[in-house]
């Protein structure tokens, strides 16, 4: 008989996983350790545990830590196969079949298509209007043509109602935005569901698992005992996600640094501590070795008659072989190989709770409780809220898209290490696009595109071309083309942009280019102001604009080539 065996059991106690108040979780990018308290009264000599329906969970992961005038002298884990209660699993499918219906039932009610229509309605008839509008100024007929009267009156006119073009122009692009992040969301919602109940339906008549601990507790007299069984379950993970936030009047920027948790582990984990880490239990502690690589002269392959090739009737004897076949065939495929140490397998170690305390991650602790159902559905919890004071530009590149785009570039000074991960934009309050922010880590700079500034407006407008043709002998022809630009800055303050076009390169000295507008000194670039031509051949005009006031550049070139020839246009990818 083992010791085990010939042990007797003073007190047993039977409790049920369930039961036992799930008080902190760790999650990490794959899986998560669970801690749950027990609070239990022992008697004097064995006390044996039975911690009862367990989800799947890594059994060599389980500790049991504890207080109190007891001993832990023994901690094992074993599984029973039952047959799961029909009743119960008919229970949870019309839980979740409800829950299907309703969300299906908010999606037809959302009705998207038929919203975005009246939304491009509204549009259309608020660009109706500032066309009426803009050609509502006085005017008076002379020799049958209209002539504007552009005075004081018909400017601050226009001012005021392009403020009011702006309020609502921005509340109706924020209700096509609500109203495609509502959709998006319930369709996340509505997939998750599907997939629990695939889930159900295929645990019918298969029956689980009774998985149960077993901690032995040693005690000299009957005391109250508090003990703490800590274990690494499967099935749930994290991923970041922030809103960058920038008011541009106050010239400051709020990153909100969100934890996406998704888990589908089989317990519910109500009001709990909650912490994410960074650290990755999945890849390994161990070093892999690294192999030798050899070299040698590779010698003539030789091949016994019995080896022969045969071509037709005729056999060829190829070459001698002095060694036996297993002896070539080793020599042989060390020659074609290099040989070195083996690699050995990284063993993948059990995640601890003292994670927290390496310097190869990060652990990130949630202030607020929180309650993570298993539902595998998204649920979002604050990780901080960073204030950082950026430096901002805009950039348009016109040609190829007639949008102003803000750009911040900012160090961060918080103790966040910033995974890269998906990013929602707001600009002044209002949803401007979505986008993906690289990893920072602290005290790191790093910049940061904020979308489209729908308060610039940039019109590329069409491209003018008017051809010549020269020489009586020798035949070129001339190809003028101007280019118009206008920026308008519809915010209540200045602004500095960057605007970027491109001239185009002669790959021939058959083809001359020649820059009429802007005029660009290349011998003397200190005596540009406020444009110049880079190595890619991108002229650049770096300009400052003053609230509700507007810009016109113009880009004109001539491209001179023989007339028997033709100019074939490529584009090429630069910076």
């Amino acid at each position: 008989m083992t010791d085990k065996e010939d042990r007797t059991i003073n007190n047993t106690i039977s409790i049920k996983a369930s039961e036992c108040p799930v008080t902190k979780v760790t999650v990490y990018k794959d899986r998560a350790e669970v801690c749950r308290e027990i609070n239990t009264t022992v008697k004097p000599g064995i006390n044996e545990l039975r911690i009862k329906e367990f989800v799947c969970i890594d059994e060599e992961s389980i500790r049991v830590e504890g207080k109190g005038a007891a001993t832990i002298a023994e901690v094992s884990f074993q599984s029973k196969y039952v047959t799961e209660d029909q009743a119960t699993m008919s229970e949870k499918e019309k839980a979740l079949n409800d829950q299907l219906r309703s969300l299906t039932e908010e999606k037809k009610a959302l009705d998207l298509a038929n919203q975005k229509e009246i939304l491009n309605r509204q549009w259309k008839v608020l660009d109706q209007f500032a066309a009426t509008a803009a050609k509502s100024g006085q005017v008076e007929k002379k020799d049958e043509q209209v002539l504007f009267k552009l005075d004081d009156n018909y400017f601050k006119g226009m001012k005021e109602f392009m403020k009011e073009y702006k309020a609502i122009g921005k509340q109706l692009e924020n209700e096509r935005l609500d109203l495609e992040r509502k959709n998006e969301e319930l369709d996340r919602k509505i997939e998750a569901v599907e997939r629990n109940l695939n889930d159900l339906r295929g645990n019918y008549n298969t029956g689980h698992e009774n998985r149960e601990c077993i901690v032995v507790l040693e005690a000299e007299k009957e005391d109250k005992v508090y003990l703490v069984v800590s274990y690494v379950v499967m099935g749930a993970s994290w991923i970041p996600s922030y809103d960058l936030r920038m008011f541009t009047e106050e010239g400051s920027l709020k990153i909100f640094y969100y934890g996406l948790i998704y888990q589908n582990s089989g317990e519910d984990w109500n009001d709990v501590k909650l912490y994410l880490s960074t650290a990755e239990p999945s890849v390994g502690g161990t070093i892999p070795n690294l192999p030798m690589t050899q070299l040698a002269i590779r010698k003539p392959i030789k091949f016994t008659q019995r080896r022969s090739f045969h071509f037709g009737k005729a056999s060829k004897k190829l070459y001698e072989d002095d060694n036996n076949d297993e002896d070539r065939t080793c020599t042989f495929m060390a020659n074609v190989f290099s040989s070195g140490d083996t690699m050995p397998a990284a063993s993948m170690p059990v995640a601890v709770a003292e994670v927290s305390e390496s310097t190869t991650s990060t652990t990130y602790e949630i202030a607020r409780q929180s309650t993570i159902p298993s539902d595998n559905t998204e649920h979002k919890v604050t990780v901080a809220i960073i204030e950082l004071k950026p430096t901002l530009s805009y950039l348009s590149v016109p040609k190829v898209v007639p949008h102003a785009f803000l750009q911040a570039k900012v160090v961060n000074n918080s103790p966040y290490t910033l995974l890269s991960g998906r990013t929602n934009i707001f600009l002044d309050n209002s949803f401007v696009a979505k986008a993906e922010i690289k990893a920072v880590a602290p005290k790191e700079e790093f910049e940061c595109s904020l979308g489209v500034d729908p308060s610039i407006r940039v019109d590329y407008k069409p491209l003018n071309k008017v051809s010549s043709q020269s020489g009586l002998i020798s035949k070129s022809n001339t190809t003028t083309y101007e280019q118009n630009i206008e920026i308008k800055n519809l915010h209540n303050y200045a602004i500095k942009i960057v605007v970027r076009d491109n001239l185009p390169r002669s790959l021939d000295e058959k083809i001359k280019v020649t820059l009429l507008l802007p005029q660009i000194d290349n011998k003397h670039p200190e005596k540009n102001e406020k444009v110049k031509l880079t190595k890619s051949n991108h002229l650049e005009w770096d300009l400052d604009i003053k609230e509700m006031d507007k810009v016109d550049l113009v880009l004109k070139y001539a491209v001179e080539h023989p007339a028997s020839e033709d100019v074939e246009t490529t584009l090429a990818i630069g910076n």
